[in-house]
Formats: C-alpha cells, structure tokens, sequence
C-alpha cells in the first residue's frame, strides 16, 4: 500500500480530526487496487510499492512536511507538484495558500537524491488518486456510523458542527474532482519522465493507461487536445486510443497507404524534423509538416464523428457532420500528396495515391500511342487514296475530237 501511516492521510486531509484512521486502511486497499493499479500497471505498481517501503524506512513518511521539494523539483515545470501538497506546506509554514513559496538558494545542496525526490512526487500523486477516490466512493458509508458514533462534520469558526446532506454531497463532488486532477497529474508526471529520465517508462509501458503511443498520429493527449477538445484531460485521450487507432488504420491508411503514414508519424515523432542524413531536404520536410497537420485534422475529426453517441436528433446531425469534415479533409490532403508527389519522393512510393498517379500517366501515354499510330494510319491512307487518283488514266468513254480535213 501507498498509505500506511496516519499522517499521510491527515497530509491529505488536514480538517478531518480521524480518531483512529487506520481504519481506512481498507477501502484504501481497495482503490488501490481498482483505481489505482490499471493505470500505473502492475510492474510499475510493484516496483512502487518495494520503493514505497524503501522510502518510509528511510525518512518515516513521505508526507510534504518531512520531505521538502528540491530547488530543481519546485522550478520543474514538466512535474508539478499537486494543489494539495503545496495547500499542506502553506498550512504547516502559516502562510497564505496561495502565496508563492519562497524559492530556495540554489547554492543550497539538496538532502533528498533527485531519484528519490522524484519517486516520492510519484507516490505523493499516487496517494491523492486513491484517497480522494475512497472519499468520492465511501462518504456514504463514513457518515453513517454505528454503535459509538462518529461520521461526518463540517468545519466551522467554533469547531466542528454536525454536516447536513449538502455537505456530504459537496465532498463527495470535492473529493471527485480531486481524484481526477490527481489522475491527470500522474499521467502528465509519467508522461514528462517518458521524454525525460525514463526512470519509470519501461515498466509503466505494459500498463493499459500508457499513452506515449509513437504508431499513432496522435502521440499524446497536448497532441490531441490541439485538434479535438478534451479540456486537457489525459485519461479522455487513453479511453479515445482505441477509437484513434481504428481511424488511423481504416480510414488513413488506405488511403494514403501505409508507407507514407509511417513516414509522416516517423517525422513526427522525430520533432518535425527529418534524420540526419537527410536534413538538407528541405522540400521533402515541408511537405510532411503540411501533410502531417491535414492528417491529423481529418483523424481528429473522424475520431469525434465515433465520440458523438448516436441519440437524440441533434447528436446524429453532429456526427454526421463530423463525418463530412473528416471526409472533406481527408481528400484536401490525398489532393496535397496528389500535387506533391515528386517532393514526397520515395515516402509516397507504393501509395494508392501514387499508384493511381501512375497508371493514369501509363493510361495517358498509351492514349497518346495510340492517337499517334491512328494519325499515322490516317495520313497513311490519305497518301494511297491521293497516289490512286494521280495515275488512274482517262474513262474509255471520253474521246478526243476528230479534226476534219
């Protein structure tokens, strides 16, 4: 388990008053199991849980209090800390929440190795997941309380009052929300060690949340997200990678075939930028950048023509719209290859596309053959019948007139 001592969960929690809350324990053990495990995978969660009793043993917990953020981990970007991490260092340093910490001397050497002080912002987000997804999950069963009492309160100017049926509503909404900004936090840590240090992108790779997929057009959910609004959320884009893998395969890859598909996502996934050998084609890089944005625009609108659910009157015009664009854009860009298949070069060697191109052109010489050996047989015909005409004698009916003596 990722939580296994009281001041993690009242790190997590710091109004609740828990009277014994290793009785929680359990319904954490749940979520951790459910919600918890599918998306870190289980060699990732293994290796986490051995690294989470490494971690207790050598600094007691893992709460923000004992383990403070690293100079480097604060000015990260990639890797945020969570709101409630930094909530609980403004309540224990008495400052106002949402006044900026002050950021440490850089000539101040950290205590916490960066692989440890990484692995413990994992666990930290690891935590939140399945807390607050216990919270959304079990607020019925916390407030009511049997034999002694207990349940739940509302935090007030004079203490603690009894909480009413908004109050539980409200957390249970509260702790919803929490889990799933926690559940982004982590893929996006995941994410950013994937194109970073990679310290856990090997085991998390089995998982079926991973979503650095380098076959698909759409490698992240940023990506996605600049084509198709997912308001940013990461584990929309991990339930659309089915969808986006069928589009690409039954819709693109037919079409345009899948040599050049694969050299368009091998130059995406190259930065936009073509291989060493072959950086000083300029034409051919500009070419793929363009086809590349008209790619993705007709996949995002394909994938979002299967998003919309087939309901009500207006559902059905979406998705039918939907379809029309992603139509429409897919034969702007088979009109783009179309145009450009001297500057694709041996990219589009093979393609539908530029098969196409070339029987026409084949069509278009042969017609040209053939228009050439009928002008010939024409001219041909043209001289006999004129060569006829020129040595064909008199008609044996026309005589000359006799001249009288």
């Amino acid at each position: 388990m990722f939580i296994t001592t009281p001041n993690e969960i009242v790190s997590l929690m710091p109004t609740a008053r828990w009277a014994e809350p290793q009785k929680l324990f359990g319904y954490l053990e749940e979520e951790e199991r459910v919600a918890l495990e599918p998306l870190l995978g289980t060699p990732l969660y293994q290796h986490l849980c051995e690294e989470y009793d490494r971690l207790r043993d050598k600094y007691t917990d893992i709460t923000s209090t004992t383990i403070k953020p690293t100079h480097k981990a604060k000015k990260d970007p990639a890797v945020p800390y969570a709101d409630v991490t930094e909530l609980q260092d403004a309540i224990q340093s008495g400052r106002h929440p949402y006044q900026p910490a002050t950021v440490p001397d850089t000539d101040v050497e950290d205590d916490v190795p960066d692989t440890d002080m990484k692995t413990i912002r994992l666990l930290r987000i690891c935590q939140q997941i399945e807390f607050y997804k216990m919270l959304s999950h079990k607020a019925g069963l916390l407030t009511v309380s049997f034999n002694e009492g207990g349940g739940a309160n509302r935090v007030s100017a004079d203490g603690y009052d009894p909480a009413d049926p908004k109050d539980i509503d409200r957390l249970t909404k509260d702790a919803f929300m929490s889990a799933g900004r926690s559940i982004d936090s982590l893929l996006l840590f995941l994410e950013a060690d994937a194109k970073g240090d990679k310290l856990f992108t090997e085991l998390w790779q089995d998982a079926d949340a991973f979503y650095l997929h380098k076959d698909l057009l759409f490698q992240t959910a940023r990506v996605l997200n600049e084509y198709l609004d997912i308001k940013g959320e990461r584990m929309t884009y991990v339930q659309l990678v089915r969808d986006i893998r069928f589009c690409q395969n039954t819709y693109l890859k037919p079409r345009i075939g899948a040599k050049l598909l694969k050299a368009v996502i091998d130059f995406c996934n190259n930065g936009r930028r073509l291989p060493e050998d072959d950086s000083s084609n300029t034409l051919l890089a500009t070419s793929l950048d363009e086809l590349l944005t008209m790619l993705r625009t007709a996949l995002a609108f394909y994938v979002e023509s299967r998003r919309v659910e087939i309901g009500p009157k207006n559902e059905k015009l979406a998705r039918r719209d939907s379809m029309t664009d992603a139509q429409q854009a897919m034969a702007m860009a088979c009109a783009f290859v179309e145009e450009n298949i001297d500057a694709l070069g041996e990219a589009a060697v093979g393609s539908p596309i530029y098969n196409a191109i070339r029987e026409r052109q084949a069509q278009e010489e042969q017609d040209r053959k053939n228009a050439q050996a009928a002008c010939e047989r024409r001219r041909k015909d043209a001289e006999e019948q004129n060569s006829r005409k020129l040595f064909t004698a008199f008609p044996a009916t026309h005589r000359t007139p006799e001249h009288k003596i």
